[in-house]
């Protein structure tokens, strides 16, 4: 790598860098001719537990990093990019009480003890960070959340991680007062209140982008400026509730209260920066980092990024479930901005082709249900507005031809991979106006095909993912408008969803391959979650619910809604949900051993214990589908 390119890494990561980024900019230039570059492999000690040599100040460029208790064998915290380390011996001396390892490949920024101080003395808020740092580490045993482990995520509410009271401020406040206020207080942002109530929420982003990049007056009032829809959760609210909101809502601040009885009082503000510097690395830092680059190459990487991510959250101990949820968010931000950054390349080089219809990007499959694991391929198609005129129906479908072909291509070099079955929007029959998807869904409930239904049951998994909902809307309209010929068409559906048996034999022994790569193994997808995906779709199609394909969604639906059949609904999305975490920890042990995932489980690596759960599952498995059967008066070992 060019030495220009390292200064410019280097001065990036000084800018964001906490602590750094309250120096002078021309103090972080200096440091450029001062800093040094280290690589570290994987389990490699940077810091040894009782050194009382502390000589440098680790910034983590790239890669991660774990400081542990070696004699309690505690996990003291883990960091990623953009955190630091060793200031701990810097200020307080003595025997350094934690070990520093490298997680994984990592590369640091080195600032020497002499330069670290001579900056802790020199700048005021740049000692206050480090004197905040200290604090909360050097706390009383208990005091505190155990900021790496999966308690701080799923075991700490928001109020428990509020460290100070809110910042506040009048709507009538300008934007300068409020500036020099968050200046004062150390805040990044302040909460907008009048009467007591919160109207709003201001960043120091909000006046960075509003203010500064536009030119705008700093006398501009606060109510002008703020978020009026800041994000609010209740001081009871998990962490991890906190982190899915932010990713979801697209923005870095939560409002928490605390309730007094009937009334609500304002207890603080969290901050995704909050969150990560205590938890050591953050989804919502992967999501912030997805929406701001523009490159599409810079995205491939992601999905590795997310794995390694999924993998040090389970080591701390964070429940398959929530991983899911993870992925699935993580996947749905990188699928989106990666077809963003594909229309805007696309009508940079051909702006005389594109065409100004409304369109939507749909997600089928697994993608539609929110059900992606970490061994998934494409299923999506594209829906437009109908053109007004042949030659604009030409022209629709060679633009949005060009852009499903490059998004489906874009979509697989940054690992999700182009689809066997051809279920891709590059494929004409899945690239239509929005009538011509009504004309399909009609023809496959009015004249269904046994042969088609096999693969056009992943139509039903429908789930817009970006570009007009409307239009997605109008479909899902359309299709609950034809359930009501579907007499032919739900037969069709449930032989489709009896067609795959668990692999369990009368004498409760699992059935197994007996032969080739995968003998003594069982597919868990195809043998085991499929049939219950099918049979809630079919359930939920009869029901005519469309809000949601999430197959625990139409568990819980049917549930409610078919008297009979709640024993049975509740009992298959216990069953579901054993299975998908017994899929999903399959998938991740093999991305640890470096290898290729496969839904292909050996009963022999799982202990007794687990063995017996699995066939109580499978059994649950065979009752579901015998239901099922009878409810259309089918025979259900067909």
């Amino acid at each position: 790598m060019e030495s220009s390119v390292i200064a410019a890494r280097i001065s990036k990561l000084l800018e964001t860098a906490p602590g750094f980024d309250r120096l002078p900019a021309e103090v972080r230039r200096r440091l450029l001719g001062e800093v040094f570059v280290r690589y570290f492999l994987p389990e490699e000690v940077i810091l040894e537990q009782g050194s009382t040599a502390h000589e440098h100040l680790y910034i983590i460029e790239s890669g991660s990093v774990r400081l542990t208790d070696r004699e309690s064998g505690q996990l003291v915290d883990e960091y990623g990019e953009g955190d630091l380390f060793g200031n701990h011996g810097l200020i307080n001396g003595g025997r350094l009480p934690f070990e520093a390892r490298a997680l994984e490949p990592a590369v640091c920024v080195l600032l020497g003890a002499r330069d670290f101080r001579e900056l802790y003395e020199t700048h005021p808020e740049f000692a206050a960070f480090f004197n905040k740092e200290l604090g909360g580490y050097e706390g009383e045993a208990g005091s505190r959340p155990d900021a790496s482990s999966s308690r701080l995520l799923f075991g700490t509410t928001l109020g428990e991680l509020v460290g100070r009271s809110p910042v506040v401020c009048a709507p009538g406040a300008t934007a300068r007062e409020v500036a020099q206020t968050m200046r004062a207080e150390n805040a990044d942002s302040v909460v907008v209140v009048e009467d007591g109530q919160v109207l709003g929420i201001l960043s120091d982003i909000d006046l960075r982008n509003k203010i500064v990049a536009e030119g705008a007056s700093f006398d501009t009032l606060v109510e002008e400026l703020m978020l009026r829809d800041a994000l609010r959760l209740d001081a009871d609210e998990p962490v991890f509730q906190a982190l899915m909101d932010m990713m979801q809502h697209q923005t870095y601040h939560v409002v928490v209260s605390e309730r007094e009885g009937r009334r609500t009082r304002l207890l603080g503000v969290i901050s995704d920066k909050d969150i990560s510097r205590a938890q050591g690395h953050s989804p919502a830092f992967i999501t912030e980092r997805l929406g701001q680059t523009t490159s599409l190459q810079d995205l491939y990487g992601s999905r590795g990024e997310t794995n390694k991510l999924l993998v040090r959250l389970e080591r701390q101990g964070v429940k398959p479930k929530d991983l899911v949820t993870i992925n699935t968010e993580l996947n749905d931000h990188l699928m989106t901005r990666l077809i963003q950054l594909v229309e805007k390349e696309l009508g940079d080089e051909h702006p005389e082709l594109r065409v100004d219809l409304p369109w939507a990007w749909l997600s089928l499959g697994s993608e539609g249900r929110g059900e992606m694991s970490l061994l998934t391929d494409q299923d999506n198609a594209l829906v437009y507005a109908d053109p007004a005129s042949e030659e604009e129906a030409a022209r629709a479908e060679e633009w949005f031809g060009k852009l499903a072909w490059r998004a489906n291509e874009v979509l697989a070099h940054a690992g999700f991979a182009l689809c066997e079955g051809d279920i891709m929007a590059r494929n004409p029959s899945l690239r239509q106006p929005a009538s011509g998807w009504k004309k399909t869904f009609r023809d496959l409930i009015t004249t269904p095909d046994a042969d088609v239904l096999v693969w056009a049951s992943v139509f039903f998994d429908l789930r817009g993912l970006y570009g007009d909902m409307e239009l997605v809307e109008e479909v899902k309209d359309s299709i609950l408008g034809s359930l009501d010929e579907a007499r032919r068409f739900l037969p069709f559906m449930v032989q489709n969803a009896l067609g795959n048996r668990p692999p369990l034999s009368f004498f409760r022994r699992f059935v197994l391959e007996r032969s080739g790569e995968y003998r003594h193994t069982f597919n868990v997808k195809r043998r085991g979650l499929r049939p219950l995906v099918d049979a809630a779709r079919v359930l939920s199609i009869q029901l005519g619910y469309l809000d949601s394909a999430n197959t625990e969604d139409r568990l819980r639906h049917i549930a409610r809604e078919i008297p009979d059949f709640k024993a049975t609904a509740e009992d298959a999305l216990d069953a579901y949900n054993y299975l998908t975490e017994l899929r999903f920890m399959h998938h991740l042990r093999a991305i640890e051993r470096g290898e290729k995932p496969n839904n292909q489980i050996n009963p022999s690596d799982l202990n007794n214990t687990q063995q017996n759960v699995l066939k109580v599952v499978f059994a649950t498995v065979q009752r579901v589908q015998e239901a099922l059967a009878r409810r259309f008066g089918l025979n259900a070992r067909m």
